[in-house]
């Protein structure tokens, strides 16, 4: 996405469908649209600040990044907790197997 076609538009398109993938606990799409959301944050148009528009939909994504954070790591460190689980699980198996 080059920076001439990016607007508040897009970025606030963006924002509603992670809003909507962290609800319904997609966390895989979810993980996929969030390196965009802060790809689009990165490369915003110098003059943003100038843009009421601009200005609007970037606090509401931040806000709503800092809201979403605390889930979001919550749920890493279960996966991580569970994928450590199934690692020893297996060890295990193959232990008795031997």
């Amino acid at each position: 996405m080059s920076e001439e076609t990016r607007s508040p538009e897009q970025l606030n398109e963006l924002h509603e469908q992670l809003k909507q993938q962290v609800a319904d606990l997609e966390y895989e799409s979810a993980a996929d649209t969030l390196p965009k959301i802060l790809s689009f944050l990165e490369q915003l148009p110098d003059d943003w600040t100038e843009s009421r528009e601009w200005v609007t939909v970037v606090a509401e994504v931040d806000n709503y990044l800092n809201e979403v954070q605390p889930e979001l790591e919550k749920v890493l460190e279960e996966t991580g907790a569970a994928i450590t689980k199934i690692g020893k699980s297996k060890k295990g198996v193959r232990a008795y197997t031997k």
